[in-house]
């Protein structure tokens, strides 16, 4: 029996909302720069000075400052009226990691798309949002996602594969599908010198980023269609490596038949995805649920239900679904692992079977 009270449950929203508040001035501070500039300082500040720093105008960094402090985010002498974010803090804020003051900008994002999200809530409503409406949001999506992982989580997944890390060595044909700006197949290519890397994505600016940042002579990026990759691509990588992708797509499942065509008989597949299940009430005990199916219903549910057809698996499409959708295909060896330090994310590897 619940032992919740209506008071209880009053509280509870009031934290609930009061913290989505602030989650919109954390983004502004890490879009802004702010968080940056207070990391830099050795001593505390007046906010003239953090404006004067960050070249912007004072009271508005006064205001900003006000919500960060009664946010328990930056600590202030009420003396002095100086600012200060403590050392232990600043690593969840400043721009250069993956953090949560990067996803507070991805949260904000979203709510760009408000309007159109209930829009095709309605009936008489659209099916779905198309990716053009997303270009603020994919433009985060890349910037966070170049902090995922270092070569130590890199080599960690790698090495969840047997016997992946000595072929990786020894060379072998790799493709990244949806490689976006190429983050992850280029710090392959750098740890693997003797394989080839082939990154491929939809989107023509993403690809055209990727050949910029990325000038390892055993890396090539092209645009490609998950749907429609070449025909001359039948057995040909040895490993796919596909990361967060999957979920997305309209048409996963076609997705996959088409990975498992251009996978060597005796191929190994990588699919890194969301840390969940397929039922909610086997998230309950999954940290950040309920933000991974904001996510989702604010971009990974609309954007593959633009298209006729969609079957819009979204974030929580569960281990139990993916593994099942694997093994239907015809993959073998399906096995599900966590990845050390990334608790909000698993690793599937699938093998294709020998004599394919």
């Amino acid at each position: 029996m619940c032992s919740e009270t209506e008071g209880d449950f009053m509280e509870y929203m009031t934290n609930v909302v009061t913290n989505g508040l602030t989650t919109v001035a954390i983004s502004l501070g890490s879009q802004l720069g702010l968080f940056d500039i207070m990391a830099t300082m050795d001593k505390p500040m007046t906010s003239q000075e953090i404006a004067d720093a960050a070249g912007l105008k004072e009271r508005y960094v006064r205001e900003w400052l006000g919500a960060m402090v009664t946010g328990t985010i930056v600590n202030t002498d009420p003396n002095s009226e100086k600012f200060m974010i403590p050392k232990h803090r600043q690593r969840e804020l400043v721009s250069t990691r993956k953090n949560q003051a990067g996803l507070a900008r991805g949260l904000t994002s979203l709510y760009r798309l408000q309007d159109d999200v209930m829009d095709c809530f309605r009936k008489e409503g659209p099916s779905g949002i198309p990716h053009s409406k997303y270009e603020y949001h994919y433009r985060w999506l890349a910037s966070f996602k170049k902090n995922d992982y270092d070569d130590t989580k890199m080599r960690a997944l790698i090495g969840q594969v047997s016997g992946l890390e000595k072929v990786l060595g020894a060379g072998i044909h790799v493709c990244d599908v949806g490689c976006n700006t190429g983050y992850h197949v280029g710090m392959l290519a750098k740890l693997f010198p003797s394989s080839q890397f082939v990154g491929v994505d939809i989107s023509e600016s993403a690809i055209a980023e990727a050949q910029k940042n990325n000038q390892s002579v055993n890396t090539t990026f092209e645009t490609q269609d998950a749907y429609n990759l070449p025909s001359d691509w039948s057995d040909k990588f040895f490993y796919v490596y596909v990361s967060k992708v999957i979920h997305d797509l309209a048409y996963s499942e076609k997705a996959l038949v088409e990975i498992y065509r251009i996978l060597k008989p005796g191929g190994f597949l990588s699919l890194v995805e969301v840390n969940a299940h397929s039922k909610p009430s086997d998230n309950l005990s999954i940290p950040n649920a309920q933000g991974i199916y904001v996510f989702s219903l604010c971009h990974c549910v609309p954007s593959a239900l633009n298209y006729p057809g969609g079957n819009a698996l979204g974030s929580c499409w569960g281990r139990e679904a993916a593994t099942s959708m694997l093994k239907d295909i015809g993959f073998d060896c399906v096995q599900v692992f966590e990845i050390p330090n990334q608790p909000e994310e698993i690793h599937i590897s699938a093998q294709k079977p020998q004599g394919i």
